[in-house]
């Protein structure tokens, strides 16, 4: 009946393989690459407390003044937005690796950092993810059109 078919609905809703929770998890894995990209190791508790040594340490690099020191030099990572990122991954599907084609969809971009940021990103989880998706849905297209004259032999 109908209140079958709602459940069933709702059950296949509540699965990680949903595009909701698939995109909840792109989200995290992209603030976890983020974080462990511009924080250092630091293992303070609350505040920066130390509780071994039982004071504050004052001199001890923090998570926000490492990240706010005028020393520090932005990854190549940190200077990408998310949609920035989203629009490379577009380009780079439709163009390939022809740089100066991608840079024309991501606009705030030069040439140069389009590829500075390619060498870094294919080496990301979520590049290597994209990277096999990608493969798959070409994979799966050539699967549609047959053997689309590559001279394979079997």
């Amino acid at each position: 009946g109908k209140t079958t078919s709602t459940a069933a609905s709702a059950a296949t809703y509540d699965t990680p393989s949903h595009p909701r929770w698939r995109s909840h998890q792109l989200a995290e894995d992209y603030i976890s690459l983020a974080s462990s990209i511009t924080l250092p190791p630091t293992h303070l508790g609350p505040f920066g407390y130390s509780a071994a040594t039982g004071h504050y340490p004052i001199e001890q690099v923090t998570a926000l003044g490492y990240l706010t020191s005028p020393l520090r030099r932005p990854t190549v990572v940190e200077k990408w937005s998310p949609y920035e990122i989203s629009t490379f991954e577009a380009a780079l599907a439709l163009h390939g690796k022809v740089f100066h084609r991608v840079q024309h969809w991501v606009k705030t971009k030069t040439t140069k950092e389009i590829v500075e940021f390619y060498y870094i990103w294919k080496k990301t989880s979520h590049g290597r993810r994209w990277k096999d998706s990608y493969v798959e849905e070409m994979e799966s297209e050539d699967d549609l059109c047959g053997e689309n004259g590559k001279g394979k032999k079997g």
